[in-house]
């Protein structure tokens, strides 16, 4: 059985659980090999007593199998980025982790086509962070993912302001463009809270003709990729999640899959543009909010297979082909569709963020998801997945 570190924190205004595992599926050590702090020096030898000032710093140091344990804390890289470009190897994956979740904020002022967090090396775990800009005339990107093998875990990624343009951006972008696929592969996206993007002072500031400024981009047409558990609101411009690329020549052999999701109050829901792949389980309510967009999206011919999802209140509708004809605007056979504001669904439901999305005792959420195409075994917080016989929709499981 691997160690676990369980750590209690505030999120949405609820106790929740930061799950640190040790020796799991990306090799980690039982204790951390490297340590940084807010306090340290880089010219120090990353000790537990005698730390590193800057996470990327300890990380290049690291090698394959090692965790760097970064304090609670500001780190700001001012007109850089933060560069991850050590790589782990199979099962042995380098790791770094702040000690409470979402305690470590790392932050930049820089403008332009630029990012805050550059993940460059594979068979890495990005874990626990708080990601940032802090310059009113924003940035492009706040996680960028450059190579395959990575986790992105458990991160909060807000107060992202793109350029609104065609080549895109937004909270967790993987690489890649609408005319060039890149073919990243195993790549988790996990649980993280993302919120924020391209909306300022409680408003959009993408227009309604953008495209591609997203919540979570991964626009690469590789195998095992895995979007799950994460919450998306207040992104505006594009989506709160796009997964695809339809100029891959086909789709890939082991297809990505989007479960568990919770995404609201967006310019879309979700767009998927490979077949194959699997959107099951999600929550899908209240998109559309510049743009008219709907709950689920995907190009003509593509076949997706969706099962047991919450979509409701979608400018839209909830299912449509926008490149083309209407397409279908029903709630498929499997899904459910819940008003938010009934009450029934959510602890506290609210449009803008505020609220507490666990479900409510009740909640026609609960043992209403499907196991297809393998959905996460944990949720939101940690939670072991199902709970029952079968599983939750969205981010959270019952407890």
């Amino acid at each position: 059985m691997d160690a676990i570190l369980i750590i209690s924190l505030l999120v949405f205004g609820v106790v929740t659980s930061a799950v640190i595992a040790s020796n799991g599926s990306n090799g980690n050590k039982n204790s951390a090999n490297w340590y940084v702090a807010p306090n340290g020096s880089n010219s120090n030898p990353c000790s537990e007593t005698s730390p590193c000032a800057t996470p990327d710093h300890a990380f290049n140091l690291a090698s394959a199998g090692e965790t760097v344990q970064v304090g609670a804390g500001t780190y700001d890289y001012g007109g850089g980025a933060a560069r991850f470009t050590k790589s782990g190897t199979a099962g042995n994956y380098v790791t770094v982790a702040c000690a409470i979740r979402g305690a470590c904020k790392i932050q930049n002022s820089v403008t332009g086509n630029r990012t805050v967090v550059l993940l460059e090396g594979s068979y890495i775990t990005f874990d626990g962070f708080d990601v940032t800009n802090t310059s009113s005339s924003g940035n492009n990107l706040g996680v960028y993912v450059t190579t395959s093998f990575v986790n992105i875990t458990r991160n909060t990624v807000h107060h992202i302001e793109t350029d609104c343009g065609y080549m895109g951006g937004g909270g967790i972008v993987v690489a890649g463009t609408g005319k060039a696929n890149y073919g990243l592969h195993n790549i988790t996206i996990d649980s993280n809270l993302i919120y924020d993007i391209n909306y300022r002072g409680g408003k959009p500031t993408c227009g309604t003709s953008t495209v591609q400024s997203d919540g979570i981009l991964v626009e690469t047409s590789g195998n095992r990729n895995s979007i799950t558990n994460n919450i998306v609101y207040n992104t505006s411009g594009g989506w709160g999640i796009l997964v695809g690329n339809n100029h891959s020549g086909g789709p890939p052999s082991i297809p990505t899959v989007i479960s568990n999701n919770t995404v609201f109050s967006s310019s879309g829901g979700i767009i998927v543009t490979d077949s194959g792949t699997y959107v099951m389980n999600n929550i899908v309510l209240s998109n559309g909010m510049t743009t008219g967009r709907c709950g689920m999206n995907a190009p003509p011919g593509a076949s997706i297979k969706y099962a047991n999802n919450n979509i409701f209140g979608n400018a839209g509708g909830a299912y449509c082909i926008e490149w083309s004809q209407p397409g279908d605007q029903s709630v498929h056979s499997n899904d459910i569709s819940v008003d938010p504001s009934l009450g029934t669904t959510f602890v506290n439901w609210q449009a803008n963020g505020s609220g507490d999305y666990h479900q409510k005792t009740g909640s026609p959420t609960i043992d209403a998801g499907s196991s297809i195409g393998t959905p996460p075994t944990h949720d939101f917080d940690g939670n072991p997945r199902p709970q029952s016989v079968r599983y939750d929709i969205g981010a959270y499981e019952r407890n």
